[in-house]
């Protein structure tokens, strides 16, 4: 149980040092916006995921399902970054996953009728993904719309 903690915390410093911290940085420093910044932060995150189809045996749906995953689960990601102002959080908060996830995998339950609620949760994390995308962007359009001056 120690080394699934430990592997989801090895692997949340990673991917999040990789894309809230690298890329997010190089991109504010080259001047990008929020949401292009979000963007292909999450991107790049659901990206590094998309391997998974040549490297384990996930079929394409499987592997289809956990990229739209990721992306969603990296714009959350990013906006716990933004919030927080600290790369600390998304770290936790992606290491907090991996570990459930791991397990699951390694030890499904069949017949378990709560085996819906991990399914459920990856629709939950993309619903809400999308809706703070939409937020977002209506939010940036709204600032830079009160932030120009009226001709």
């Amino acid at each position: 149980m120690a080394s699934w903690l430990l592997t989801g915390l090895f692997v949340g410093f990673a991917e999040e040092l990789l894309t809230r911290g690298l890329v997010v940085n190089l991109m504010c420093k080259a001047g990008r916006g929020e949401v292009a910044v979000a963007l292909v932060s999450a991107a790049v995150f659901a990206a590094l995921h998309a391997g998974n189809f040549f490297t384990s045996d996930q079929d394409l749906a499987t592997t289809a399902t956990q990229v739209v995953y990721t992306f969603f689960f990296g714009i959350i990601m990013y906006l716990a970054l933004r919030v927080t102002g600290r790369l600390i959080w998304p770290i936790l908060l992606h290491a907090s996953t991996d570990p459930t996830l791991f397990l699951f995998g390694a030890h499904p339950t069949k017949g378990n009728p709560l085996i819906i609620i991990p399914s459920l949760s990856t629709y939950l994390v993309i619903i809400t993904g999308a809706v703070l995308l939409v937020v977002f962007v209506v939010g940036e359009r709204r600032r830079a719309r009160l932030s120009t001056p009226a001709k």
